[in-house]
Order: structure tokens, then C-alpha cells, then sequence
């Protein structure tokens, strides 16, 4: 797997600073997703930003320029901060105070080097579900769960922390030489073939972290990239973006797999199941990536004596837990039925034999 750019590394980056245009503060100042507004404590302004599909699209980037295409400034002194339990790396204002990791808690969080760039990111997915919908996003999923005890619709979200994730989108031309074998008919064992293949991918998604032990993320990290805007730093005030740990390079080889088995599908799917793909070799043309961030809530709840994590897309209030049913307490009583079922059926046998004797 071919090394990450020079320019993918991690620390602080500066510019100037957002300010409220009422009053002029530059600190507590937080973005609302209910309103897509940026708050200010101190005047009480609500400054409003561009809503999704509003302004012009995302300009994606070409990939063999990338390192001459890259930029580092998020528009805003930034800081990075490192979990020394589970290693997760995000990124927050510099003037924002925090004393623990979103993703496992800890408060094992330090200051990282300040010596290596940020690549920043050219698109982003604001929040869309305030913190106070949480719950009811959260209330919605158990609902859905099947053998659900019922008092857990009255458990409550604690913890909710909302964060940026950061995501690689990709695009390219495919031309792919292959070796296939086409299935056989009646006692034919089918027959071997070669041939070309040309198809076009857009928008093929990597999720850019591989320091994340969250179980849930991958549940809920469906995302409409078709809403994506471009990157202004008013969208991340307040709220936290974990640093990718997944470098461009890393990422490019990670989508070329998901490529490789879509291909696959495609031609069998296209040719209606009668073959199946042996070998494939694929040269990749005009290839292009965004650099994106999208929103996520993550949260914990209790019942009885467990405590359960939670995710929740941040755009679109999909959410995924863990969530108690009554299934357990009826375990002993299937088991005891299978018992039963055993012992009749073997009662039932040794009547058939005696009788057959």
C-alpha cells in the first residue's frame, strides 16, 4: 500500500478568527444545525449560513496533482487533540476547552506537535439534527426493534456529543481487461472467456479513520454526498472533527478494492447471472476525490445495570444501539421445549421400531 502524502500529518492551523457581526465576539460563538444560524451567547445574534443545495457544488479535485492542489487552512486557529487510550484525533477550536475523548471517554487527551500540516477538507455535511432531536431519532429506532422491552422506550441519552467525521469521495474512468467462465448447460461444464470492460464510478466513499473503536459508526454513516457544500469553518464552530488517520494515498487503495468488487457485480449482474469473473486487471483514468467531513452524535444510555452505546447520523437522524428485548428471559423456555421436542421424538421412534418388530 503505497505512503500517505507529505502534507497528511496533524496540527494547528491559522487564520482569522470568525467573529459575531453584532457584537464582535470571537469566542462561544455555535452553530445552531436546527437553524443552520452561528449563535452568539453575548448579543444573542442568530447569523445565518448557506443551507445545502443553495450554492454551488463541491469541486472535486484532481488526483496526480493533489499535493500541488492541497490546502491547509481551516479558517480558524485550530488545535489538535490525541487519546492516549484510544488513540482517536480530533480536531477542535483553539480557544475551545475540552477534558475528554468524544469517542471513548477518556480523559487521557493531550496536545498533539505542532510541526505538520492539516490537509483541510473542501466539502462538508453541516448537521441537520439538533442535539435536542437526539432522543426522539433515538426513541424512533427502539420502536422498530423487534421483542423490545417496552420500559426501555424510557430510557434517556446521556453523554451526546456531536462530531465531524471525515470521509474520501472518488471518481474514475475504468477500463478492465478480464477472464471469465460461463456457466454450463445440462451436462456442460460452460466454457472460458476473455474481454474489455469500460465503466465510470462517481462518488465511491471511504470513511478516512481507522482510530475509531466505536461499534455503531458504520451503522449510521449513510450519507446524502449529493448535499454536500463547500467547507466554511462557521459550520464547525463548537462542534468538534476527528482528524483522518486514513491518508489519501491509503484511501485511493481502499476505494480501488470496493471498485474491484463492484466491477465484479456489475458484469455479473449485466449479463444476467450466466458467468462469473475469474481475473480482472483495471487502469484507472482521470481520477478525482473530495476531502469531506460529515456529521455524526454519538451517546450512551442505561438500563438496568448496563450502559449501551449510540450513534446518530447527524444529517439524516438515522440511528443504531444495542436494545434490550424479552428473548433472553425466553431462552430457558425454548430450551426447555427442545427437550421436550427430543425426548417425544425419540419416544416416538422406539414405538415405530418396537411396532415394526
Amino acid at each position: 500500500m503505497s505512503e500517505n502524502f507529505p502534507f497528511i500529518g496533524a496540527v494547528n492551523v491559522t487564520s482569522p478568527e470568525i467573529k459575531c457581526p453584532g457584537c464582535g465576539a470571537s469566542t462561544g460563538l455555535k452553530f445552531d444545525p436546527a437553524t443552520s444560524t452561528i449563535l452568539c451567547p453575548y448579543c444573542g445574534l442568530s447569523s445565518p449560513l448557506p443551507q445545502p443545495g443553495t450554492i454551488d457544488s463541491v469541486q472535486e479535485l484532481d488526483f496526480n496533482s493533489a499535493l500541488q492542489r492541497a490546502n491547509v487552512d481551516w479558517g480558524r486557529a485550530k488545535k489538535l487533540i490525541v487519546c492516549t487510550n484510544c488513540g482517536g484525533q480530533t480536531i477542535y477550536d483553539a480557544e475551545q476547552v475540552t477534558g475528554a475523548c468524544p469517542f471513548c471517554g477518556s480523559a487521557s487527551v493531550t496536545p498533539a506537535a505542532e510541526n505538520a500540516q492539516i490537509m483541510a477538507p473542501n466539502g462538508i455535511i453541516p448537521f441537520a439534527i439538533s442535539k435536542e432531536l437526539t432522543q426522539k431519532c433515538f426513541i424512533n429506532f427502539l420502536k422498530k426493534k423487534h421483542c423490545l422491552v417496552k420500559s426501555a422506550l424510557n430510557c434517556q441519552l446521556e453523554n451526546v456529543i456531536g462530531i465531524y467525521l471525515p470521509f474520501w469521495t472518488f471518481d474514475a474512468f475504468t477500463i478492465s481487461s478480464f477472464s471469465a467462465h460461463a456457466y454450463g448447460h445440462g451436462n456442460s461444464d460452460g466454457y472460458g472467456f476473455t474481454g474489455v470492460w469500460n465503466q465510470y464510478f462517481n462518488d465511491i466513499v471511504t470513511y478516512a479513520s481507522d482510530k475509531i473503536n466505536h461499534p455503531y459508526i458504520s451503522r449510521v454513516q449513510k450519507f446524502d454526498f449529493k448535499r454536500v457544500i463547500p467547507y466554511s469553518p462557521e459550520y464547525l464552530t463548537g462542534i468538534p472533527a476527528e482528524r483522518y488517520t486514513v491518508g489519501l494515498n491509503d484511501g485511493w487503495e481502499r476505494t480501488k478494492v470496493q471498485i474491484q468488487k463492484k466491477l465484479k457485480h456489475d458484469m455479473w449482474k449485466q449479463n444476467r447471472h450466466t458467468f462469473y469473473v475469474e481475473k480482472i486487471a483495471t487502469n484507472y483514468y482521470n481520477v478525482k476525490f473530495r476531502c469531506l467531513l460529515a456529521p455524526i452524535y454519538l451517546a450512551t444510555y442505561r438500563y438496568g445495570k448496563h450502559t449501551y452505546q449510540v450513534a446518530i447520523n447527524g444529517q439524516t437522524g438515522e440511528a443504531f444501539c444495542p436494545a434490550p428485548t424479552y428473548l433472553g428471559k425466553l431462552r430457558p423456555l425454548f430450551i426447555i421445549a427442545g427437550i421436550i421436542l427430543l425426548i417425544i421424538t425419540i419416544l416416538y421412534a422406539g414405538l415405530l421400531y418396537t411396532y415394526a418388530s
